[in-house]
């Protein structure tokens, strides 16, 4: 008898475990990772079911349909649910917390955190199985995380390990596009985190080997620049002036200058100029018109600034303002900025969590993990809950990362679930 595609595909996860665990194991983590094994081809269906429910971060209906079902999971595990509802004027679907709460818990209250949205809506990105590799929208990012997430909790609770313990879940509906002001649409986030002491993030690992402890945050920026409307003969005379467009090229080739190196980026992701330009921010999408014989009355721009800290960040404002200031003849310009991520450093706390992570992958036979550098991630969830010990990328591996051809690597699946098992047990319970 043939043996079905999930079938072959559960014996290829098996076959890439260690052979054997190694001694400094307990008795109950040893229990917990081969419940994981276990269970891989129920984890490999649900993945296959998140994956196939459309849930771009615009699409509310299709995000909160994939909190129900985490909902109803986590509710079999015996935790509290809540549905958190976003204003309507930000079109959001909202976040999902789950709570398993001890009047006196015998370790660390941990927070689990994720997101159920993905960049792409998921119409024509469905689970598909090509010869081991796994595609579809978010099957990293982060529905695989997320799976990952649910299946280590489903072991800790067989395995009795979620009694006594403190541990909430709190899965965002739009982490690839935040509502603002993120002061709000975060708002909830922050205050869960302050009710607990470490933060697992299950974020993809996008680069072998590593684990995040820091990401840059980041700030919008908008950029309005005028100029005297006239005919082009006379452009960069005293009659005409510089125009808007030649003002905001010297501005931005100022930003490319001052930014080339370092910690902080400064990035034009739009550009509109003309006689006249009209932007959506509802579409992040704009128009603009002109003649080549006329000279540019406005400009807008808008754009993005990454910065490590607080301190990294508003001395990148105050460059970009100082050069935005220094105006070409008769024009002028506005350069605005919002605040979307605060900055998360690197600390000794969070290198606190990588230990405990490499003492477990350690006793499972997995590689240690080193610090990823922070400027080659972007900026997450985990940056507004900063002020905890926090390490994120404990989700799957895989490769496609915001692209049409997502795909995981489905032997990353039960090795990230039994070491997020295993780690949560020894938060949990620092004496067994």
């Amino acid at each position: 008898m043939r043996r079905s595609s999930l079938g072959v595909l559960v014996s290829i996860l098996l076959a890439s475990g260690p052979a054997s665990l190694a001694q400094d194991l307990s008795p109950a983590e040893k229990k917990l990772a081969q419940t994981v094994d276990a269970r891989l081809g129920d984890e490999m269906a649900a993945l296959e079911k998140v994956v196939n429910i459309d849930s771009g971060t615009f699409n509310t209906v299709g995000v909160r349909e994939v909190g129900r079902f985490f909902e109803k999971e986590l509710q079999g595990l015996g935790f509290t649910t809540r549905w958190l509802s976003m204003p309507d004027a930000m079109h959001r679907a909202g976040h999902l917390v789950a709570e398993r709460v001890s009047a006196k818990p015998l370790g660390k209250r941990v927070l689990l955190i994720g997101h159920m949205d993905t960049v792409f809506e998921g119409q024509g990105h469905r689970f598909q199985n090509e010869g081991g590799v796994i595609r579809g929208a978010g099957v990293i990012d982060m529905k695989g995380g997320d799976v990952v997430l649910l299946f280590a909790l489903r072991a800790l609770e067989g395995a009795g390990l979620l009694k006594g313990a403190t541990i909430r879940v709190f899965l965002t509906g739009d982490e690839e596009n935040p509502g603002l002001p993120t002061s709000e649409s975060r708002r909830d986030l922050v205050a869960v985190a302050k009710e607990s002491d470490i933060v697992l993030s299950f974020e993809p690992a996008l680069v072998a080997g590593t684990i995040v402890l820091g990401r840059r945050g980041q700030s919008a920026w908008s950029l309005d620049v005028t100029g005297a409307q006239g005919h082009s003969a006379y452009v960069l005379r005293p009659r005409g002036g510089a125009g808007a467009i030649y003002e905001t090229s010297r501005i931005l080739e100022g930003f490319r200058a001052a930014f080339s190196a370092g910690n902080v980026t400064v990035n034009p992701g739009l550009f509109l100029g003309g006689t006249d330009v009209a932007y959506d921010a509802t579409k992040g999408a704009g128009t603009s018109a002109g003649k080549w014989n006329v000279i540019a009355r406005t400009v807008t721009v808008k754009g993005d600034l990454r910065a490590l800290d607080d301190a990294e960040r508003e001395a990148a404002k105050a460059r970009m303002r100082e050069i935005a200031a220094t105006s070409l003849p008769k024009t002028s310009a506005k350069l605005e900025f919002e605040d979307v991520y605060p900055g998360w450093p690197t600390t000794d706390g969070n290198r606190s969590v990588l230990k405990i992570i490499n003492a477990v992958g350690h006793a499972l036979g997995q590689p240690p993990l080193t610090e990823a550098d922070p400027a080659t991630r972007g900026a997450g969830d985990s940056n507004f809950v900063a002020f905890l010990s926090v390490a994120d990328g404990l989700g799957v591996k895989g490769e496609g990362f915001h692209a049409p051809d997502e795909s995981v690597d489905p032997t990353s699946i039960g090795p990230a679930t039994t070491r997020a098992a295993v780690v949560i047990a020894r938060l949990l319970h620092p004496t067994n």
